[in-house]
């Protein structure tokens, strides 16, 4: 069991890195954790500065590479699993994003089963439940078994299988599966902070016909310490807002950035099948990230709907997000005051 009130629980944070790593990271110092953190490449300083400056230790592990994994999680209390390859277009998708994500589960669960850990805190993705197509708010009992896009199946691939080793390997695990994370403190561009990048920067021509289910990475970093600390918490836990159209996130950031020239136009449907193709046009030219894919426009430009009922979390670790315009608010300062790379 882990208890909060002991100060010398030690955790390791997979993945600590990135957008929610190093949230979490931070989080976790506040309520006087020991934190390991893990990274991939010790050598690489963009990837480490942030970690360094909180003086946390440093290790380096591989999801694909277990006995490092073994290395990591030695004589830790606790596991928070969120390395990832959170991507919507690779060269290598199988390598990139299925095999992290199918065979980094295995490995994580097997390598803390070695090592004795007491509790593991598993990051999924709202992605592993699947939008909506009528009007029905989806939960944690749902499964998007028939996902369209690379990244959205294998995060419920993996899912699946996190819970089939977890009861062959007797292991105590508690998933959380966020929305689309947004919010300060990072180093390297998501596909979903980069939405607002272009936006800072003035390069969204049209309006999207999508909803978002929007979150701050803080309010996520602190439900997976809350499910760490809970020793009652158990199974899944969705942690999104309400359904977000791209229209009301723009008109959010109007009323902040005013000075910004924004979108007004919606992109005209007989152009969604051309927006792969001009996505890819425009990563070719300018170096921009490659976000819309067949599968996204599969996925999400299909009238479905990113709408969620989170009342499991809020009802049992009393999870209460932050406004979702202060996150928009503070993900553009954030952006604007940081030199971000496209990771």
């Amino acid at each position: 069991m882990i208890n909060k009130v002991d100060k010398d629980i030690k955790v390791v944070v997979t993945g600590a890195n990135g957008h929610l790593g190093i949230n979490v990271v931070g989080a976790l110092l506040e309520r006087g954790y020991q934190v390991r953190a893990t990274v991939r490449d010790l050598n690489n300083h963009e990837k480490t500065k942030s970690l360094k400056a909180m003086g946390v230790e440093i290790v380096e592990a591989d999801l694909l590479d277990k006995n490092s994994l073994i290395r990591a999680f030695k004589g830790q209390d606790g596991i928070f699993q969120l390395a990832a390859g959170f991507k919507m277009h690779t060269g290598n998708p199988e390598l990139d994003i299925r095999k992290p994500a199918i065979d980094g589960t295995i490995n994580v669960l097997e390598a803390a089963k070695e090592c004795n850990i007491k509790k593991i805190i598993y990051t999924s993705s709202v992605a592993a439940v699947g939008s909506s197509m009528n009007g029905q708010k989806k939960n944690e009992e749902n499964w998007n078994d028939n996902a369209a896009e690379f990244y959205a199946k294998s995060k419920t691939d993996a899912e699946r299988i996190l819970w089939q080793k977890v009861s062959e390997l007797s292991l105590n695990v508690v998933s959380i599966l966020p929305g689309m994370i947004i919010g300060p403190n990072f180093n390297r561009h998501t596909p979903s902070t980069y939405l607002f990048e272009k936006m800072v920067k003035e390069k969204v021509p049209m309006i999207l016909p999508i909803e978002f289910s929007l979150v701050d990475v803080r309010d996520v970093a602190i439900a997976h310490i809350d499910a760490l600390e809970n020793e009652a918490a158990n199974g899944r836990y969705i942690t999104a807002g309400e359904p977000l159209k791209m229209q009301k996130i723009i008109d959010i950031i109007a009323k902040v950035r005013p000075e910004l020239k924004l979108p007004t136009k919606p992109v005209p449907s007989f152009l969604y099948p051309f927006l792969p193709f001009l996505d890819k046009m425009e990563a070719l030219f300018t170096g921009s990230m490659r976000t819309i894919t067949k599968g996204v426009v599969s996925e999400y430009l299909n009238g479905s709907v990113q709408d969620f009922d989170t009342s499991k979390i809020r009802n049992e670790l009393n999870w209460q997000p932050r406004s979702i315009e202060q996150s928009i608010a503070d993900t553009l300062t954030w952006i604007e005051d940081n030199k971000i790379s496209l990771g």
